[in-house]
């Protein structure tokens, strides 16, 4: 793939040229951590509906890679530092992709590797009945597309490399639906339905 295939779309604003010759000027430089991309698309978003207010911009970017998408999503009020944020977070991700490419690719089994996640401490008053009053809605529904079986460190992997705090996938060694996820003490759990007898 080559730096004019980038699908950049704007969304609730208007396209510049600066904006998109800045993306491209950005992800340019790393363009031998995505040089085996399949597809590329970049997406500079304006909530229009909270125009003025902090964290109305947002960059979303998708890599498809041949084993796994990566994806960034970086919200903020100066689209510009958004796009430096979000180009850094696809090069370290990008990164970690190509460094377990023998994993990938099945020429090396795959190993639960620790989270570098930082931990913040909620404060006291986060601390408090959050959910007084709290009625849960469904904001958006997903169909997974592709539930091939994976190892649990591939799941973590392909979890790290979306950007998602949680991953849902069937486990390759007990065939049953599984989530795994990030811990707030670090490292990751493990979630999937017990064997009940009938």
């Amino acid at each position: 793939m080559k730096l004019e295939n980038i699908q950049i779309s704007f969304v609730g604003m208007e396209p510049t040229e600066a904006l998109k010759k800045y993306v491209l000027e950005k992800l340019g430089k790393y363009e031998h951590l995505w040089n085996e991309a399949v597809a590329m698309d970049v997406y500079l978003k304006e909530n229009i509906k909270s125009r003025g207010v902090k964290d109305n911009f947002r960059i979303d970017i998708t890599v498809d890679l041949p084993q796994s998408p990566v994806r960034v999503e970086v919200s903020g009020e100066n689209m510009y530092a958004n796009i430096d944020e979000a180009t850094d977070i696809l090069a370290r991700r990008l990164k970690r992709y190509l460094e377990r490419k023998e994993y990938w690719e099945g020429e090396t089994p795959w190993k639960v590797l620790e989270a570098n996640a930082l931990i913040k401490d909620m404060s006291a008053n986060e601390k408090a009945d959050i959910y007084a009053d709290y009625v849960p809605t469904i904001a958006v529904r997903k169909e997974i597309e592709d539930m091939s079986p994976l190892e649990e460190g591939e799941a973590i992997e392909r979890m790290e490399l979306l950007g998602y705090d949680q991953f849902l996938f069937r486990n390759k060694k007990t065939n049953k639906i599984s989530m795994i996820y990030k811990r707030k003490k670090g490292g990751y759990g493990l979630v999937e339905p017990a064997d009940t007898k009938m």
